[in-house]
């Protein structure tokens, strides 16, 4: 039987999105499936909202701390759930850019309804329709994973926090990961009493540990209260709220608990045994190019397990339409790619640590530092706290960076594009950056590499101080 797409997306988030997109672009027959809201997490319960709420908690803050531009406020009034309906609106805008008749404008069939596999080419969604496509993308994302001894309890995900009107009389965060650190944050600047608890030893465990370090000096700065270490142990309801206790024996009481230890892949319904996909705990295999164990069947972030980031879900997906839908073969599974913190300061990093740069190279790796009290615009702004680090081979092929400071993100593209080309430092060097900006420091910390470079023994440093000797 013929089938009725060339493409079908399971998934309306922002992996779903774009291959659906790709797909139509090349006036395909191409159908996308999105049980919840298209938009997916990111526009709905992550990355949107938490944002929107990280400016609002920003300005709080920076407004506290005015006196020391000569500015002075008397005081900052917190109206929580004045700043939760903002976070809503502005959530509402974006997602109305993604909605059905936006898609079918694109020639995009929209099907609001969950599906399953009856066999390998053909899904019956809940509405009963049943679909068949040539090629199938599974781009369903994940869901917060709830440890047993809270799933009985009253508890907030990532997928609930943004409903509250009122706030917590004090908050207790598990997990010190991005949504914890981030939240935690947040969530104390804007007047709500916070403590964080997580069994790591230390937050971010993915980040530089420099950097994880500062940030833990940060946020108790802040005001919120680390418990780092420590496992819980129990939890029970008591009048007010829920009692924690630690591994240590120590109780923590709040009105409320945020869930944020990790995610794992929303295969709900989906049947991928009815469609011979292997998969470990919901998490499917593919290979390199994103195929899945049937080769008309890919997959796309989340659901893979490895791209917890919205740019990574998507680069993904763009990655696996293409190959499927073009005779070409492009790799998706970037573990070098670049991610970012939005905590102040933010902490981005691409590529490999100093620790995974070592491992896969050995002895020849390198590493060159720049403080932000060294950045022009990082002082006029205020911001002199944090630092930017290259790990590079002698040569100054670069291998990773990190940036922990302000607007750390928005530094971190130009490095992540040498790295993802297997570029040298001095690229940056070389380049001309407009002065003063912060991404005016990535050529200040190439140019401290480069003249590492030419005053070392390496022989290109030989080299050219030889010819400069020779002009002489």
């Amino acid at each position: 039987m013929a089938p009725d797409y060339d493409l079908i997306v399971i998934g309306g988030g922002a992996a779903g999105l774009t291959a659906a997109e790709i797909a139509a672009a090349l006036r395909l027959k191409v159908a996308i499936i999105e049980g919840a809201r298209l938009g997916g997490e990111c526009t709905w319960t992550g990355c949107m909202p938490s944002k929107t709420l990280i400016a609002a908690a920003r300005h709080a803050h920076d407004a506290r701390n005015a006196a020391r531009y000569g500015l002075h406020i008397d005081s900052v009034q917190v109206d929580f759930g004045a700043v939760m309906r903002h976070v809503r609106q502005t959530i509402a805008h974006i997602g109305g850019e993604e909605d059905a008749d936006t898609l079918r404008a694109k020639s995009i069939d929209v099907y609001e309804a969950w599906a399953h596999f009856e066999d390998a080419h053909t899904l019956r969604l809940s509405t009963g329709e049943m679909l068949r496509g040539r090629f199938i993308l599974l781009a369903t994302g994940a869901r917060t994973r709830v440890p047993d001894f809270l799933a009985a309890v009253p508890h907030l995900t990532h997928e609930t926090l943004f409903d509250l009107t009122e706030s917590p009389r004090h908050l207790l965060i598990i997990g010190g990961g991005p949504v914890g650190v981030e939240m935690a944050q947040a969530m104390c600047r804007l007047d709500v009493p916070v403590t964080l608890i997580s069994d790591e030893d230390r937050l971010l465990s993915r980040a530089e540990p420099d950097a994880s370090s500062l940030l833990a000096e940060v946020l108790r700065a802040d005001g919120v209260t680390l418990h780092l270490g420590q496992a819980v142990q129990d939890v029970e309801q008591i009048a007010d709220g829920l009692r924690l206790t630690l591994a240590d024996g120590s109780q923590h009481d709040g009105s409320h608990v945020l869930v944020a230890v990790g995610k794992r892949p929303d295969v709900r319904g989906l049947r991928p045994e009815a469609a011979g996909l292997a998969h470990n705990d919901g998490i499917l295999k593919v290979d390199a190019y994103m195929r899945t164990s049937q080769p008309h069947i890919y997959a796309a972030g989340d659901i893979v397990g490895r791209a917890y980031f919205t740019h990574a879900a998507g680069s993904m997906a763009s990655t696996a339409v293409i190959n499927a839908l073009l005779p070409i073969n492009l790799k998706g599974d970037k573990p070098t790619d670049p991610w970012a913190i939005f905590t102040d300061p933010e902490i981005a990093q691409a590529g490999y640590t100093v620790a995974e740069a070592r491992r896969h190279h050995g002895r020849d790796v390198h590493v060159t530092r720049l403080p932000m009290h060294r950045v022009d615009r990082a002082m006029t702004e205020g911001h002199p706290e944090g630092w930017m680090q290259l790990v590079h081979r002698t040569n100054g092929k670069l291998l990773g960076a990190t940036i922990i400071g302000h607007n750390a993100a928005e530094m971190m593209n130009e490095w992540a594009q040498i790295i993802n080309r297997g570029g040298s430092v001095r690229s940056a060097a070389l380049a001309t950056h407009i002065y003063p900006t912060l991404g005016s420091s990535n050529a200040i910390l190439a140019t401290e590499q480069l003249k590492h470079q030419l005053n070392s023994g390496h022989w290109l440093g030989r080299v050219a101080r030889w010819l400069a000797r020779r002009r002489l």
